[in-house]
């Protein structure tokens, strides 16, 4: 064998004692590893815990975690899994007494993998500086609606489009009656308005009648897939909905509010102006946009009658419209009697598609004149939506005013006052002092039908009522059509038979006005009749003696403008009247039987120029009369202590209710007499003044004529006074503060005089027949410390009306 040589050996063992010597070192610091790893996971956990909370603060805000920290969270959990299976092998293993591992080699493969995991945790701790935890909400920006067809509301959306982009408005209402539009018109905003805004979410919600406080907070949790929790209050939901939207350009689409919705208790933030965030709604009621905050209110209409003619030609296929002009005149005629109203032009439309001939279209527009609820989907589709406005009219008293509109001529203008006097009677007010007091809460009434958009204002004076709104009422009132006599109406349709006596036993009102008829039923019996209204039907002369035999319940009786000369005694029966008039009439003496209506409100004798005698107590048993009116009128009072015929002032006195009173004198006794009676001046709102054959000047006021007594008085006239000369209207102080209307007529020799200080409340002013005045304002003569002339003229007049006055140069003898 060869020697090995001593230095090879040294080799050897030098690098044998290197490579032991380094093992030995890393397995000597072994345990060092394992608590540095034990370390590095506890920092670790800390930092992954802070995550968490953000994470769970930004999904409770709705928002969604970015990927990159749930990744993060979830390398996390796994190195937390790996540390611990580490930790659990590490304690296993076999120990001698200064803790070195009796198994060298895995052990060494264990510090292999802690070292491994330490790097990466290490990593972890330094990646976890996000910029952000989460982000806004995994939202569906929009979503599209079904709509119907919004033939001819281009314009009202243009305008709706145009405020929405408006960031100084942020909050628009949409009001209109049921069936107008509203709906499509926010479904088509809702489908078409997102791709021009720069909003994060739109959210549309339909809104039940009534709708409760977590009907609305589901559906908008919903809407941001937010979690719905059933055990968490209404004010943290309240809470949660206001800090998520607080976060997005939202603009929240409301459709169909009946009552005001309050933001802060759902949790809608109302956004500040100005804002890209919006809250756009639609009502039938103009109050509730009021209520909503709402910057800008948006009125719609019924269609115009070309749009609403391509609506009704469009919403269904009627070829036979385009083959036969007959039809298509028929077709003209029957879709006007839906007054424009979109969802009763497409109801008829369907309705009218399968029609073929020309009678059938010609049966069809008889059948939407008298019982439109006859035709397929009317009721349903139509009448029903328009119920909801009526029926949630907040009392009874409002329902009866509602259904009045229903009591005229489809179409026809209402005049408020005569609507005013028909609710006296109907015992809808009954608290009123004053004429004016009664005008006032007609006005607010009718305002909040207005509101309703159950009637509709056409003048100040005047209102209407859209025909499908006036049918509904009908067919609601007609026991949803089972009764079609309950309310017989025919109103202008020169009528010239009155209904025959048997539709009068179930009827309960009964309007049959500008007719032609001449004769009544001898004696009809009427059990459940409350309201009959003859008013203008000129060949009316005569009313049977037994007419009003049986008609017990009757409140509301209209005579006016009928030729009749005389009552029957059985008006005596109607002990239940509230109301008659008998205006325009040609009556010339009241019947006794007339003191039995001792439950009356309101008589109207006005414009009776035929009235000659009213017998003896007469006026004096009507005890709950509290207005009556005698403008142009009987004129016959007792004067002085003479009990030969008339009507005596202390009679009038003795009636305790009365509050209004339209009085005609024709002697200047009479008026002294008036005047000379605090109660009745006190009351007198119309004063006519005739004839006084011996007057030649008439100072308003005067000794004689205490205008002060009379502040209630808006309407005065003299006519037909031959002998008098001058008119003085004025005083140095202010007078008559409600003079509403002066009117002079037939003055053949008198000229008008103005004080400084005249009524200053004039709002018409009319002056026929007046041959010697030769201008409208001739001053008394009075100055101011400069020797001029000073007088305001009429600062409240709307209406002149000169007439006849030849020798008229001038208005003012100013210059």
């Amino acid at each position: 064998m060869g020697s090995v040589s001593t230095s090879s050996v040294m080799d050897i063992f030098n690098l044998l004692k290197a490579c032991c010597s380094q093992s030995c070192n890393y397995i000597m610091t072994y345990g060092g590893t394992f608590s540095s790893l034990a370390s590095e996971v506890g920092q670790l956990k800390d930092k992954s815990s802070d995550v968490k909370r953000g994470v769970e603060a930004a999904t409770r805000d709705g928002m969604t975690p970015r990927s990159e920290v749930l990744g993060w969270l979830s390398s996390v959990q796994d190195m937390e899994g790996e540390a611990e299976s580490i930790e659990r092998k590490y304690n296993q293993k076999i120990k001698c007494l200064c803790s070195f591992p009796l198994n060298v080699c895995s052990a060494y493969r264990l510090r292999n993998r802690a070292e491994a995991a330490l790097a990466t945790i290490r990593e972890l701790k330094q990646s976890v500086e996000f910029t952000k935890l989460a982000d806004n909400l995994n939202l569906i920006r929009s979503i599209k609606m079904p709509t119907n067809k919004t033939i001819g509301m281009d314009k009202v959306f243009e305008e709706l489009l145009r405020h929405a982009k408006d960031d100084s408005l942020s909050v628009i209402g949409i009001h209109g009656m049921g069936g107008v539009g509203k709906t499509a018109l926010l479904r088509r905003f809702n489908n078409d308005f997102p791709s021009e805004t720069e909003a994060d979410v739109v959210i549309f919600l339909e809104l039940s009648i009534d709708y409760k406080l977590e009907e609305v907070q589901k559906s908008l949790f919903d809407r941001l897939s937010l979690t719905w929790k059933d055990e968490v209050t209404h004010r943290d939901r309240a809470t949660k909905l206001f800090r998520v939207l607080s976060t997005l350009k939202f603009i929240l689409l409301l459709d169909n509010l009946w009552e005001p919705l309050n933001y802060q208790v759902v949790g809608i933030p109302l956004p500040a102006p100005p804002s890209k965030c919006k809250i756009i709604f639609t009502s039938r009621t103009e109050d509730t946009c009021s209520h909503m905050g709402t910057e800008k209110m948006i009125k719609m209409e019924c269609l115009e009658q070309e749009a609403a003619w391509n609506l009704f030609r469009n919403s269904a296929r009627m070829d036979v419209i385009d083959a036969d002009k007959n039809i298509r005149i028929k077709a003209r005629d029957l879709h006007k009697e839906c007054g424009g109203l979109p969802a009763a032009l497409i109801v008829l439309a369907q309705a009218m598609a399968p029609k073929k001939t020309w009678e059938e279209w010609i049966h069809a527009l008889t059948i939407m004149k008298d019982t439109p609820h006859q035709l397929p989907g009317m009721t349903k589709t139509v009448f029903s939506i328009l119920k909801l406005s009526y029926d949630r009219l907040s009392s009874d008293n409002l329902r009866v005013c509602a259904s009045y509109g229903a009591l005229f001529k489809k179409g026809s203008w209402i005049d408020k006052f005569d609507i005013r006097d028909l609710w006296i009677g109907e015992g809808i007010f009954d608290n009123a002092d004053n004429i004016c007091d009664s005008t006032q809460q007609t006005q607010f009434l009718l305002g909040i039908l207005h509101a309703a958009s159950l009637t509709v204002r056409v003048h100040d004076d005047y209102f209407t009522m859209h025909p499908m709104t006036r049918a509904m009422i009908l067919w609601v009132q007609r026991e949803c059509g089972k009764k079609e006599n309950k309310w017989l109406v025919r109103d202008r349709e020169r009528v010239e038979e009155a209904p025959a006596a048997e539709k009068w036993r179930d009827a309960e009102r009964i309007a049959l006005v500008w007719n032609q008829i001449r004769d009544l039923p001898e004696a009809p019996e009427c059990p459940n009749l409350i309201f009959l209204n003859l008013h203008v039907n000129k060949f009316l002369r005569k009313i049977p003696n037994g007419f009003f035999l049986h008609m017990p319940h009757l409140k509301i009786l209209d005579l006016r403008d009928t030729s009749i000369r005389e009552l029957p005694v059985s008006i005596g029966n109607l002990v239940q009247l509230h109301y008659l008039s008998l205006c325009e009439t040609r009556i010339t003496s009241l019947p006794k039987e007339m003191a039995a209506l001792v439950n009356l409100k309101y008589l109207s004798l006005e414009s009776m120029k035929y009235l000659r005698n009213i017998p003896d107590r007469l006026i004096s048993g009507l005890r709950e009369l509290q207005w009556l009116d005698m403008g142009d009128s009987y004129s016959g009072w007792r004067e002085g202590q003479t009990w030969e015929g008339g009507v005596s002032f202390e009679e009038m006195e003795s009636l305790k209710r009365l509050k209004f009173i339209g009085i005609t004198v024709s002697t200047f006794a009479a008026l002294q007499n008036l005047c000379d009676s605090p109660r009745l001046a006190a009351f007198t709102h119309w004063l006519h003044i005739k004839g006084c054959p011996d007057l030649t000047t008439f100072n308003l006021p005067s000794m004689n004529f205490h205008a002060e007594t009379m502040p209630r008085v808006i309407h005065i006239e003299l006519h037909a006074m031959s002998e008098l000369e001058e008119v003085v209207i004025g005083n140095r102080k202010h007078i008559l503060p409600s003079l509403q209307e002066l009117r002079l007529s037939s003055l053949p020799k008198a000229k008008l005089v103005w004080r400084a200080r005249f009524p200053n409340a004039l709002c018409e002013l009319e002056i026929e027949d007046c041959r010697a005045l030769d201008r409208l304002i001739k001053l008394e003569e009075e100055a101011n410390g400069s020797g001029e002339r000073v007088i305001t003229i009429f600062p409240h007049l709307h209406t002149m009306v000169l007439r006849r006055l030849p020798e008229l140069k001038s208005l003012s003898d100013g210059e």
